[in-house]
C-alpha cells in the first residue's frame, strides 16, 4: 500500500512539475521610450527648444502636464482650427513599433493619422478618428501586421522617428500634445504553436 502511494504521489510531483513548465516560451522585454527631440510643421511657441514654450520641443520627455487646460509645456500648434498639422518626434532607439501612447491634454480628438519613418518614406501605423470626453486622454494605439498570415502584434520594420498628424478643425479650440510614448521590441517576433519564432 505504500508503495503504491509513494508512487502515486510521485506521478502527481511529476505532471505538476510538466504542468508548470508549460507555460509558453520567454518573450523578449517590451521596451518604452519617449522623445529626445522634434520638430513641427507649426507651434504657438515658435521653433524653440525648451520644454515649456509651446514649442514641438515640449513634446519629448516624459509626461509633465498632470492637469486638461493650455499649458506651455505642452505642443501646441500656431492657431486652431487650420486645418493638417503634425509633429515629428524622434527617439534614442530604433525600434519595431508594438503601441503609441499619445497624451493629449487639451482639446482631444484631433489626431487623424500616425507614421513611422521607415527607410527614407513615411509608412502608416495607424490611422482613423476617434471622440473622448475625457481629458487628459491618453490615445493608445496598438500597431499590427501580418507575417505569412499571421497577426504579429508591431510593425514590419525599425524606425526612431513617428509623425503625428492632426485635423484641427475636428475638435473647437486649441489641441495640445504633452508626449508620445514609443513602445516596441529590438527582434521582430511572434509566437506559433508555443514555439517563439523570431527574425
Amino acid at each position: 500500500m505504500k508503495k503504491l502511494l509513494i508512487i502515486f504521489l510521485a506521478l502527481v510531483i511529476t505532471g505538476c512539475t510538466l504542468f508548470e513548465g508549460s507555460k509558453g516560451p520567454d518573450l523578449p522585454a517590451k521596451i518604452s521610450q519617449y522623445p529626445t527631440d522634434a520638430e513641427a510643421g507649426s507651434s504657438y511657441g515658435g521653433m524653440g527648444g525648451n520644454r515649456d514654450d509651446y514649442s514641438a520641443y515640449a513634446a519629448t520627455g516624459s509626461p509633465d502636464v498632470t492637469e486638461c487646460g493650455d499649458n506651455p509645456r505642452a505642443w501646441t500648434p500656431d492657431g486652431d482650427q487650420v486645418s493638417t498639422e503634425w509633429l515629428e518626434l524622434e527617439y534614442f532607439d530604433e525600434l519595431y513599433v508594438s503601441d503609441i501612447i499619445i497624451r493629449e491634454t487639451f482639446g482631444p480628438g484631433s489626431v487623424v493619422k500616425v507614421e513611422g519613418l521607415n527607410g527614407e518614406e513615411w509608412t502608416v501605423l495607424w490611422e482613423g478618428t476617434y471622440k473622448t470626453k475625457l481629458c487628459p486622454y491618453e490615445l493608445v494605439l496598438p500597431v499590427k501586421s501580418l507575417q505569412e498570415n499571421i497577426t504579429v502584434n508591431m510593425s514590419t520594420f525599425k524606425t526612431d522617428k513617428l509623425r503625428v498628424t492632426l485635423d484641427t478643425d475636428k475638435v473647437q479650440g486649441w489641441n495640445e500634445i504633452d508626449s508620445v510614448e514609443m513602445k516596441g521590441y529590438h527582434t521582430r517576433w511572434y509566437v506559433l504553436n508555443d514555439t517563439l519564432v523570431t527574425e
